[in-house]
């Protein structure tokens, strides 16, 4: 391994990724950072540099490019005294929440959405010259605003979700409001984990990654060929650490092996910190409990809002997922509001031993499918090995 690059200052900037959203104490601001962010876990490999955690969940390439609200670019001080950045976008813009919540966890029941519609809009957004301009453009205004010739940035791929081999998943449905395994497959349109669906959605983060690889190149051929961004596939490190792994039935929220949340599983611990994971549980079981004391937005509103919202700053996982599931819960039939408030009351009360907490309640669900503490930790891993 090379030296430590970092001698000055390092930044980060990009989404929900990079943010480490719900790995240890989650920061309840819009931004969701996440303690064990590899973000963090990089700057605390050094001391007394000057560090800059720009990322930002929800965060769109044009939360990057400089003059847009919110800009992490135009937020960015100090830059001359910047070693290295890292970076991690683009999966917002071609639609993960989307596609995850049509073809996956079904928030909101059966208003979820259509799996192949989403799959093809992202297809359709990778395809487009402007997505890939607008990433170049936002590399090359960092690259330009450091100021120095030996700053690089490394920028991170995303994870595929399955390993798409197993027939194990075949019956599996990781649904929020009823994840089981059927092993009877009798119950007819629900979101099963077949092989033609996993190998579908890795497929869309191949295809991103690949095109982000391709626009690193792209960017160090306008720098007289030298390496000036670097891009770096977290997959490698993945390799038994994804759902649906050989030999194991899911949905299972206990295994303590997988690198990526699923609602309420638990976190992991760092190998030198026997209390990360705990962190993150204690959170989530605050919120739990206080979660049916937050109201949830207007249904017949909260989409048209959260649309223009997103145009200026982005939105995270959380914020659409309450909308979702206002709206379902907006329909729901006089029995299901029966359970609803029956088991909102068990929840005031603390009765959370044999309660899962109903995909209705909103708790900071936005976690899901994103890197666990070990998760972010091979992130980091991956980044310092090409030092």
């Amino acid at each position: 391994m090379r030296p430590n690059p970092i001698k000055r200052g390092y930044t980060a900037f990009g989404d929900s990724y990079a943010a480490g959203i719900g790995t240890g104490n989650t920061s309840t601001w819009g931004c969701r950072q996440g303690r064990f962010s590899y973000p963090d876990l990089i700057a605390s490999t050094v001391r007394d540099i000057d560090f800059q955690n720009l990322a930002c969940s929800g965060a769109t390439v044009q939360n990057l490019l400089s003059g847009g609200a919110h800009s992490q670019v135009d937020a960015w001080a100090n830059p001359s005294v910047t070693d290295i950045a890292t970076l991690s976008i683009g999966g917002n813009d071609i639609g993960f929440y989307n596609i995850l919540t049509a073809c996956v966890l079904w928030v909101g029941g059966y208003w979820a959405g259509d799996c192949d519609t989403e799959v093809a809009k992202a297809n359709e957004i990778l395809a487009s010259p402007d997505f890939s301009a607008n990433i170049m453009s936002a590399l090359k205004k960092i690259l330009d605003k450091s100021g120095n010739d030996t700053f690089k940035i490394y920028m991170t791929g995303y994870v595929t979700f399955f390993n798409e081999i197993t027939p194990l998943c075949e019956s599996s449905s990781f649904r929020i409001y009823n994840p089981h395994y059927d092993t009877t497959h009798e119950e007819k349109g629900q979101p099963w984990l077949t092989t033609a669906l996993r190998t579908q959605l890795n497929d869309v983060v191949v295809a991103l990654n690949m095109m982000l690889s391709h626009i690193t190149n792209s960017v160090n051929n306008d720098y007289a060929n030298t390496q000036r961004v670097v891009f770096v596939d977290p997959n490698p490190a993945y390799t038994g650490h994804r759902w649906c792994e050989e030999g194991v039935y899911e949905p299972d929220n206990e295994r303590l092996d997988t690198w990526l949340f699923l609602s309420s599983a638990p976190d992991n611990n760092l190998p030198d910190n026997p209390l990360s994971a705990s962190e993150s549980y204690n959170q989530q079981q605050s919120e739990q409990v206080a979660g049916p004391s937050f109201a949830l937005p207007d249904p017949t509103t909260c989409r048209e809002n959260l649309a223009q919202f997103h145009s200026n700053v982005g939105t995270d996982w959380y914020e659409n997922m309450l909308c979702d599931i206002a709206i379902a819960a907006s329909r729901a039939s006089s029995f299901e509001h029966q359970v609803i408030q029956e088991e909102t009351m068990q929840i005031k009360q603390g009765n959370l031993t044999e309660l899962r907490i109903p995909w209705y309640v909103p708790t900071r669900l936005a976690k899901t499918f994103h890197p666990k503490t070990l998760g972010q930790q091979a992130f980091a891993n991956e980044i310092m090995a090409i030092w």
